[in-house]
């Protein structure tokens, strides 16, 4: 049985009239009649009465009748559902995101694709860079947001914003510190930090500035997200050097402060498979370019 067929039957079953069925269908009536013939043999059913005065649906004609509109308008909305996602505006699209990257710029190009394109199941999830490397690898993601620059064969990159290195201080250690805070006035602090393996642009980042401002970090403690991190700060266990966006999640104990002279930067880059075409993808993609340009124009203004 092909859609066809039940489209034939459902212009018939409607003008009950197989002259008029034929022309609403731009087709011959002798044709018409054969291919609802067939129809009826496929099914075993007699959908129709027929007379030389009238046609009627059988009681099986009009329950078939019930169940062909249902198949055709699937059909229908399949079809555009299906031209939809050819452009970019239907679908599934899985995003993976580095914890410290909530904080920036993906919310708003999250909030802002939904907006423009609400028939898109986003689906996001939280892992480190290796992982999401694997994972695009893998098609199990279709973009990711990393700190770090990835240069390998097989994947696009744009750099969507570059923030500098801020301080987060315990409140009582705030107090103590001059204003503005140097990096080498913390030499002698202990340090809190994420593991390398989970942020290792991050670690080196630090390290290096550390290094450059004359010592190197004593990492007193470790913890697996930047939210247990921060709970160490506010416990007075030592400092933490964060990407300045990270200021926005406020916690009561913590208070963040700019380093005088500036103390690097950290970069926030969207990463996906090269290869096409991909409409949902490169709707995202353009979406996340014209949330950092306007995020860069309004911070520079």
């Amino acid at each position: 049985m092909e859609l066809r067929h039940l489209r034939y039957f459902i212009a018939v079953a409607e003008e009950l009239h197989f002259g008029r069925a034929a022309r609403r269908l731009s087709l011959a009536q002798p044709p018409l009649s054969q291919q609802i013939r067939a129809l009826e043999t496929e099914l075993g059913l007699k959908l129709f009465h027929r007379t030389s005065r009238r046609v009627e649906l059988t009681t099986e004609g009009r329950a078939f009748l019930e169940r062909a509109r249902l198949v055709m308008l699937h059909a229908e909305k399949a079809a555009d559902f299906g031209r939809a996602a050819a452009k970019g505006e239907a679908g599934r699209i899985a995003i993976g995101f580095v914890t410290s990257a909530v904080y920036n710029l993906v919310p708003v190009i999250l909030r802002e694709f939904h907006q423009v394109r609400p028939q898109v199941e986003v689906r996001c999830f939280e892992m480190v860079p290796e992982e999401q490397l694997v994972a695009l690898r893998q098609h199990k993601l279709d973009v990711g947001f990393l700190r770090s620059t990835v240069r390998e064969d097989g994947f696009h990159t744009v750099q969507l914003s570059r923030e500098s290195l801020w301080v987060a201080l315990p409140e009582e250690l705030a107090r103590q510190q001059a204003d503005p805070v140097r990096l080498a006035d913390l030499a002698e602090t202990p340090f809190i930090m994420l593991p390398r393996s989970v942020a290792p642009l991050y670690y080196d980042l630090v390290v290096t500035a550390c290094q450059r401002a004359g010592f190197s970090p004593r990492f007193h403690h470790e913890a697996g997200e930047w939210q247990t991190a921060l709970a160490l700060v506010a416990a007075g266990l030592g400092v933490m050097i964060v990407p300045e966006s990270l200021r926005h999640w406020r916690r009561p104990g913590v208070t963040y402060a700019e380093f005088k002279p500036k103390s690097g930067s950290l970069a926030l880059e969207l990463i996906w498979r090269e290869g096409g075409p991909q409409p949902l993808v490169e709707a995202f993609v353009e979406t996340a370019r014209a949330v950092a340009t306007r995020a860069a124009a309004a911070s520079a203004g």
